[in-house]
Order: structure tokens, then C-alpha cells, then sequence
């Protein structure tokens, strides 16, 4: 029996309950959502957030002393610290020195001549606690070239936000073993030691520890020189001084940790997860030796590197950091064993581990001067992160995984209005912490790939050689970069730098013409398609009309508003496909006879030789390009039928973030009709995937592609699908020990908790909480995330809101509840009854928004809508005028989604239902009677 006729009432229950999202990675698909929290106003001058250049310092002393449990006269999680910071300046005249400091309580300071040792008389000290400025004033002017020291004493908090100096724990037989670590990027080292805390002011570290002894290891960027007794039960540990460095890269941990080193790299953990170390010493090592070899510039010819290591921490707020030579994890991103990971994990370990690594010199080695250039280092990072992971992990594909995870996912957040340019103003804390986005990170990366093909591989590599050796040590700006591209390519600034200055990227409208083509450029907003902004590119343009012709993706640069593709014999080519192997960054329409074409190759033998990333860039264009009111709806699906043909992994994954956000939007008695469709194109590569789990010999993309296939396939009622997966987490039930292969958890524990009973929910959160794999505890989270009772729902939420669920996770764990539609009217009456734990949970009440805004860009329903409204009103008080405020516009996001919604209702149920009663018109009726079932069902829980 084929796909479609595998709708059964349980399968109807899992459309209207259950996750719909596949394994999307990356970034959100749904560029409508809010993920980040409204932004509070600057409260002073934006020029007055950043620091002068009268003062430049050129080495720390810094000294910490943590107690991570009450001595006498010291509270438990504060630390005293003592630092020393040699400065001059080259100006005269300077009376007042200006530097960073939060958070600290300073007991004591003093400017001393270092020459001589004397005493600088000074007034009393000024601080702004809104820029984090303290202003030292001195009573004489600083001598030109004369370095000055700069001593504090002070004490601080090791507080539990995963910020500055902080305190994490991991658990041994249920207890809490507490230890200290940093996170100091972007601007967070400042509640460590007194700085100047901004990447532009590069010194040199020296840096010293008293712990505790035994009980506590200490580790930093260098190796430890030199220690000496402290007392009675500490130990002083020096640690060699460290290059030139920007503050935001200086770390320390404070742990009870072991250490597996081989050669020039050491994994640092805690002890019970010494055995999850191996995969990543060794593919570190790799990396760090083929990234050296490719920049010619090996780690350790920095003379103060002579080890690497890489730490996992328990409560870590992003994926991993770039400390020179001690780079920092969450253990889901580092601790890695087979028998408890998935292969994407596996890719995700590698791929972060290869972007840390590269940061030693996109960063490190050469840092962005300031971060309204971030892509100078996150850019290249994430370029690294795929193409230097390709160097060692040569069978992964990830050329290919990057075209639809990057370029795809970052024109997503590109298409709106409110996005900005790679190099874009930042002043505030707040306002450097947010340019670490997708701009930064995935279309730096995309723009980087577009100029390698421009300039070839070969001058792109050398180019980039020259860049690090003329940077070393110092600060960069893009200027810098274009200068050393200039020299291979006279035009490589004049193709690049537009790309990098401004927002968002063109849509290419392709007619055809009595010589050719003729392509117009216009900027792409999926909003706004109406819209008069009249921004120009340099267009690489590549195509294809054959498929010899898609493996050229040396670009002619077009910048005009119209221009003109001269093709022989034009009306005659099978097809037209603008943008090979999707290099360049833009999308491309075609009018309705090259799209025609183009369909009629897709349903062709071999896809007419369209190429496997052109044709996941088709599947990628046309949802949006309807989405955006410039495609009809049914012109787009029909093309798109070509799916049920395709088993390649890119245009797949490419299909699943189209039609996670089109599942978002359609209308709720729609569903059925979609479900039927989502079916019938799933079929053919349902038969190529199968539930099984993955061979030895298998492609990686395949074990991939099977995740995401089969995850749908559940989701939407197979039948087959379904049983399989029940049966395997039952058995799993049965005997505990008879563990479900990583690959197929995901879909096993999903299916399982929204088939079974609370019995079945409290045995998986079990897992979550005996297990001792990190990874783990992720699957386990997405698994319970289906849940399909009030009961259980409100258990997860409660468990999101204590400690159980690190700060880490609770993002993340909320997230994979949500994308379960069974659970938003649920979620949302949570929310509201428990609005005040949450806040407390997660920090504040703008994280109660942020949790509203997340639900409502998934409520289909107009009655809870208007339920959230009536109760912000009524706490409006209650949660403050930003929150507020951001929740009415989630509210008003609402509104847009549905306009949406109605808008293109009648173009995609008319497909649907077309496609419905041509091979299905009696499983539709039966399917409108089990969802007539279903909604009694539902009204009586």
C-alpha cells in the first residue's frame, strides 16, 4: 500500500498534536518569530559606552582567589581579586584614566610611575553603572610614553548566569559538586578584573589562582609555571604570561577535573565523563594540525601556545568560545560516545570543534578591532566550521550540508526589513551582544564561500595566508582584508565590500528575450514584495542549460538594475538555472515558460541533470518566493510535486524547512488535506530510507535524510511508521539495557511518550535524569516534547522551571515542547497561572514575553490568541512596559500570520484538494471523519 493510504485516526491524532518540525538545524526557519528579547533603550550616549584612546594598557597581573564554599569572614560563590595593569599613553595632558569594571566592589586603588615606583596623586574615583565606565581622575597629567601601573583590590560574585567568572556544577550521586569558570565575550570580563574591555586593546596576561588543594585543579590559556603553598589548604598556581591578547579571550577554570592530553591537545572534563573524550582529542588534533597546515601558520608558532585544551563545561550559555589555548564546550558539544549519540551529533561535536580552532587565528592570533565587524572572526569561523571539518571528515558532505544550513538559512532573516549589514554600529553591551547573529555568523561564511569562487581556491587560501601574517597580533577591519584580496584580484573589494555594507540581498527576475535572457535585480523582502528600495549588488552570475554546465562556478559580476545574458539558440534550451552549486547569494524567479522548463526537467530521468544543490535551491526559492506573494502558491507546489521523486539529502532538508513554516501557516481545516499531501511525497523516499537503523556503509547524509524522513512520516500517520517506532520504544521500555540506536531516538521517543502513557513519560524522564551523556539528555528532552496530556505537559514545564533542566536547556526544552501543536493552549494557560515562576526561573519577565511571542508564532487559534491579550492587560503592571510591549507585538505578529493564513488559504487548499481528489478522494472522506472524531475527542480532555 502506497503512503497515502496509511492515514489512520492515530495518525490524525499526530497531525493535530504532534511536533511538527523535522531535524531542522541551524537557524529558525519561521523568520516571523521573535527568538531574541526586545532590546532595552540605551540609557546614555551611545559614544559614551565605548572607551578614549588616551590610555592603552600592555599587560595584566591579575590574581583571583574563589571560594566556592563560605570560609571565615567569605560567603560561598564570591572570590577576592588583586590586578595590576601596566598603561601609557601618547598624549598629553591626559588627567583622567576611563576603564571597565561591573559588579566588582573595589576596596582600594592606586596609579603609580613605574619607572620609579611613585605615587600618581588622584581624586576620588567615578562610576557609571549604565556604561560600566569607571573614571580614575588624576590630579597631573600622565608623562608621554611613560607607563603607569594601575592596582586594584577588590572582591566579586560568582553568580549562576554563565557570565564573567561564574559557578557551575555537575552532580555525583545526586550531589552537587560545584566549580568556577568564565565566559568573558562580548563584554563580560569586566566582572572579573578592572580592564579595558574592548577587543581593540590587545596586552599581554599573567595570571594567578589560589584554590583549594586538593580538591581543585586550576586551569587557564597557558600552562601553569610555577606554585607555591597558600595557607594552609591552598595552592598559588602562576600561569605562564599569555601573547597579546583582547580581554574577552582571557579564561580560567576552577574544577575538580581530569585531564586526557595527547601531544599538543588535552581534553578537560569532569571525571565521570573522562570516557566521552576520546572522539574529540582525536579529531582536535586533526583539525588543529590541518588548520595550521592550511593557514601556514601552525598553532604552536605562537611561542606561549605550547598545548591546547579544550574544556567541557556543565552550564556553558553558548555553544563553545575561543579562549586562546583553552577553549571552552558544552558537553553536548565536546563529550561525545557512540552508543549515546547520533551521527549529527557527531557532525555538531566536529563542526564546533573545527570553528573553535579556527578562531586561534580568525580571532585570536587577529582579532575585529570591534564588533561591528564580528565577521571578521564569526564569519570566518563558520566558514571553517564546514570546510575545515571537510579537511578531516572528507565522507560527510558538508559542502553541500552548508548551501542549505548557511547561504538558505541565513536569507531567511536577510528578507526582512529589519535586518542589517555584516558591518553594522554597535555601542551598548547589549547592542554587541546581539550582532552575534546570523548576519555575523552564516552570511559572513556565505559571502567568504562567493569570493573563493570568485578568486579560485588556490588564491583564496594564499590570499587568506597573507591576511594572518600581516594581522599577527594586531586588531583588523575589513579594510584590511579587502587590501590583501586586492592584491590577487584588482576588483575583489569592489565585488565584496557592497555585500558586507549592505542589508539584505537581490532577487534575480529572469525573462526570456530574443538573443537570451534578461535579468532584473531587485531587493528581496518576503514581506514587502511591493517595496521601493532600489539597492544594487554585483551579481555573480553562473548558469546552466546543461548538466556539464553546472560544475563552472567562476561568476561574471553584473551590477546594473536590468542586464542582459546572451545564450545561442536561447528558446531552445531545455532550461535555464541561474547560480550554480548556488554560490552566489541571492534568489532567482523565472517567468512562467523557463519555470515550466525547469519543472518538466525536474520530473525528467536523472532531474533533467539539474544539479543536487541547484535543485535544493529551486525547493528553497519557490516556498519563499510564494511565501513572499511573488509565485503563485499552486505554480510553487505543483513544481515542488518533483519531491516525490527526490532521495538526495540537500533538497530534502531544503523541503523540511519550507514546509515547517508553511505547516505553521496552514489553515486549521486544511490540515487534513495536508497531511494527505505531506504523505504522498514522502513515499518514495520513505522506501529508500526505511525504519531502520543505519548500516555500517551507509552514506552519512542518508542516516540524515532517514531522521528527517522518518520523523515527518510519523508525525503525519504512517502507519507502518508509527507501530515501528511504538513497538521499539516499548521493548525499550520492557528492558532498559536494549537501548535504541542514537539515529533512531529521536522519532522512537517522540512516537513512544505520544503514544503511551504516564507511565511511559516518567520512565523516559528518568533517563534524563540518571543518564550521564549530555547528548542524551537532549534527545530525551525532544522526546518528551511530544507529549499529549495536560498531565504530562505541565510536568515538563515545571521541570523547565527548577533546577533539574539546566539554564543551558530550558530554552531549548521549552522550544521542542511548543513545536508540538497538541501543547500551545496548554503551554499558554501555564504560562499565565505560573507567569511569576517563570520569570524567576529564567531571569526576568522578558523572558516570560519571549516565551509568549515563541508560542503565539505557532497558535492557530483565535480564542487563546485573545485569551493571552485579555491577561497581559490585566498585568501589565505585573510585567513591566518592555515586556509588555513585547508581547503586543507578538500579538500583532498573530494578526499578520493570519492575514497571511487567509490571503493564500484559497490557492493551497485548492492544490491540496485538486491533488486530494485526483487519487484520494475517498481516504479524504474518511479522514474528514476521524478528524470529526478527533475534535470530540479533544473537547471531552
Amino acid at each position: 500500500m502506497g503512503l497515502m493510504r496509511k492515514l489512520t485516526l492515530g495518525g490524525i491524532v499526530a497531525v493535530a498534536c504532534c511536533l511538527i518540525s523535522g531535524t531542522v538545524r541551524g537557524t529558525p526557519v519561521d523568520p516571523d518569530e521573535r527568538y531574541h528579547l526586545v532590546e532595552a533603550e540605551p540609557r546614555a550616549a551611545l559614544e559614551d559606552y565605548r572607551l578614549n584612546e588616551d590610555v592603552w594598557p600592555s599587560h595584566y597581573d591579575v590574581e583571583i582567589k574563589p571560594y566556592l564554599e563560605a570560609e571565615a569572614g567569605k560567603a560561598a560563590f564570591t572570590f577576592d581579586g588583586k590586578t595590576t595593569i601596566t598603561v601609557s599613553t601618547a598624549l598629553s595632558a591626559v588627567t583622567a584614566i576611563k576603564l571597565h569594571m561591573a559588579r566588582l566592589n573595589i576596596a582600594s586603588w592606586r596609579v603609580t610611575r613605574k619607572s620609579d615606583n611613585s605615587l600618581v596623586q588622584t581624586a576620588t574615583e567615578m562610576y557609571d553603572g549604565e556604561t560600566e565606565i569607571l573614571t580614575l581622575p588624576l590630579l597631573s597629567p600622565l608623562l608621554v610614553n611613560e607607563d603607569y601601573l594601575l592596582y586594584f583590590e577588590y572582591t566579586g560574585t560568582m553568580d549562576d548566569d554563565m557570565h564573567g567568572f561564574y559557578r557551575t556544577y555537575y552532580l555525583v550521586n545526586g550531589n552537587p559538586v560545584w566549580m568556577g569558570s568564565t565566559q568573558f565575550e562580548q563584554t563580560h570580563a569586566r566582572r572579573a578584573f578592572p580592564c579595558f574591555d574592548e577587543p581593540r586593546y590587545k596586552a599581554k596576561f599573567q595570571l594567578k589562582i589560589s584554590h583549594k588543594t586538593p580538591q581543585y585543579s586550576v586551569y587557564s590559556n597557558t600552562p601553569v609555571a610555577t606554585t607555591v603553598v597558600d595557607g594552609t589548604d591552598r595552592t598559588l598556581s602562576t600561569f605562564a604570561v599569555t601573547p597579546p591578547m583582547s580581554t574577552y579571550l582571557l579564561a580560567f577554570m576552577v574544577a575538580p577535573y581530569e585531564v586526557t592530553e595527547r601531544e599538543e591537545m588535552g581534553i578537560l572534563a569532569r571525571p565521570q565523563a573522562r570516557d566521552q573524550t576520546a572522539y574529540s582529542l582525536d579529531v582536535g588534533l586533526k583539525l588543529l594540525r590541518a588548520l595550521g597546515s592550511w593557514i601556514d601558520y601552525p598553532f604552536t608558532s605562537v611561542a606561549e601556545m605550547t598545548r591546547m585544551y579544550m574544556a567541557a563545561v556543565p552550564d556553558f550559555s553558548a555553544g563553545a568560545m575561543e579562549n586562546w589555548g583553552l577553549l571552552t564546550y558544552r558537553e553536548t558539544n565536546i563529550l561525545y560516545r557512540a552508543d549515546d549519540a547520533t551521527s549529527l551529533q557527531q557532525q555538531r561535536i566536529a563542526a564546533v570543534i573545527s570553528h573553535e580552532i579556527a578562531h586561534q587565528w580568525f580571532g585570536d592570533l587577529v582579532t575585529c578591532e570591534w564588533w561591528d565587524v564580528t565577521w571578521l572572526n564569526e564569519g570566518f569561523a563558520r566558514y571553517f566550521q564546514y570546510y575545515g571539518t571537510e579537511t578531516v571528515e572528507t565522507t560527510w558532505e558538508l559542502s553541500h550540508q552548508f548551501v542549505v544550513e548557511q547561504l538558505q538559512g541565513v536569507m531567511q532573516m536577510d528578507s526582512l526589513t529589519s535586518t542589517h549589514p555584516m558591518t553594522h554600529p554597535v555601542y551598548t553591551p547589549a547592542q554587541a551582544s546581539g550582532i552575534f547573529d546570523n548576519i555575523s555568523y552564516n552570511k559572513g561564511a556565505v559571502i567568504l564561500r562567493m569570493m573563493e569562487h570568485f578568486l579560485t581556491p588556490t588564491r583564496f587560501q594564499t590570499a587568506l595566508r597573507q591576511y594572518i601574517k600581516n594581522q599577527a597580533y594586531k586588531t583588523a577591519r575589513p579594510e584590511h582584508l579587502f587590501a590583501v584580496l586586492n592584491q590577487f584580484e584588482a576588483t575583489a573589494e569592489d565585488r565584496m565590500k557592497p555585500w558586507t555594507v549592505q542589508s539584505g540581498y537581490p532577487l534575480l527576475t529572469v525573462t526570456s528575450s530574443a538573443n537570451g535572457f534578461t535579468v532584473t535585480q531587485k531587493r528581496f523582502l518576503v514581506n514587502e514584495p511591493s517595496h521601493t528600495d532600489a539597492t544594487l549588488w554585483p551579481v555573480p552570475i553562473t548558469y546552466a542549460t546543461k548538466e556539464s554546465d553546472f560544475s563552472n562556478t567562476m561568476p561574471t559580476f553584473y551590477g546594473a538594475a536590468t542586464f542582459n545574458l546572451a545564450v545561442p539558440d536561447a528558446a531552445n534550451v531545455p532550461y535555464l538555472v541561474l547560480n550554480n552549486q548556488q554560490v552566489g547569494y541571492y534568489r532567482v524567479n523565472y517567468d512562467a515558460a523557463l519555470w515550466a522548463k525547469i519543472s518538466s526537467a525536474l520530473q525528467s530521468t536523472n532531474f533533467g541533470g539539474i544539479h543536487v544543490l541547484n535543485r535544493a535551491q529551486i525547493v528553497d526559492d519557490l516556498f519563499n518566493l510564494a511565501r513572499g506573494g511573488i509565485v503563485p502558491y499552486g505554480t510553487a507546489l505543483d513544481i515542488l510535486e518533483y519531491l516525490k521523486h527526490e532521495t538526495e539529502y540537500a533538497p530534502w532538508l531544503a523541503a523540511v524547512n519550507g514546509l515547517t513554516t508553511l505547516a505553521r501557516r496552514i489553515h486549521e481545516e486544511d490540515e487534513q488535506l495536508f497531511a494527505i499531501h505531506i504523505l504522498d511525497i514522502l513515499e518514495k523516499v520513505y522506501d529508500v530510507v526505511k525504519f531502520q537503523s543505519p548500516t555500517s556503509n551507509e552514506r552519512r547524509v542518508l542516516t540524515y535524510l532517514r531522521q528527517n524522513v522518518l520523523q515527518w512520516a510519523c508525525n503525519y500517520g504512517h502507519e507502518a511508521c508509527s507501530e515501528a517506532a511504538v513497538t521499539e520504544f516499548r521493548r525499550f521500555f520492557a528492558n532498559p539495557q536494549t537501548k535504541v540506536h542514537p539515529d533512531m531516538r529521536q522519532v522512537v521517543y517522540c512516537e513512544g511518550i505520544r503514544k503511551g502513557t504516564k507511565e511511559h513519560f516518567e520512565f523516559l524522564w528518568n533517563q534524563y535524569l540518571t543518564t550521564n551523556v549530555a547528548t542524551e539528555q537532549i534527545l530525551v528532552l525532544q522526546g518528551l516534547g511530544c507529549a499529549s496530556t495536560s498531565e504530562t505537559i505541565n510536568i515538563l514545564m515545571d521541570a523547565i522551571t527548577s533546577d533539574h533542566v539546566r539554564k543551558q536547556d530550558k530554552s531549548n526544552a521549552y522550544t521542542y515542547i511548543i513545536n508540538n501543536p497538541y501543547t500551545l493552549p496548554h503551554v499558554s494557560a501555564y504560562l499565565r497561572q505560573n507567569h511569576a515562576i517563570w520569570a524567576t526561573s529564567h531571569g526576568d519577565y522578558m523572558n516570560v514575553a519571549s516565551a509568549f511571542n515563541n508560542l503565539l508564532a505557532r497558535l492557530k487559534n483565535d480564542a487563546e490568541k485573545q485569551t493571552i491579550s485579555t491577561f497581559i492587560e490585566a498585568n501589565k503592571n505585573v510585567l513591566g512596559t518592555a515586556a509588555y510591549d513585547s508581547i503586543k507585538g507578538g500579538l500583532d505578529d498573530y494578526d499578520s500570520n493570519k492575514r497571511f493564513t487567509v490571503d493564500n488559504r484559497n490557492a493551497i487548499r485548492d492544490f491540496l484538494k485538486k491533488k486530494a481528489d485526483g487519487g484520494a478522494a475517498t481516504i479524504l472522506t474518511n479522514v474528514t471523519l476521524m478528524v470529526g472524531l478527533l475534535m470530540l475527542v479533544l473537547f471531552r480532555l
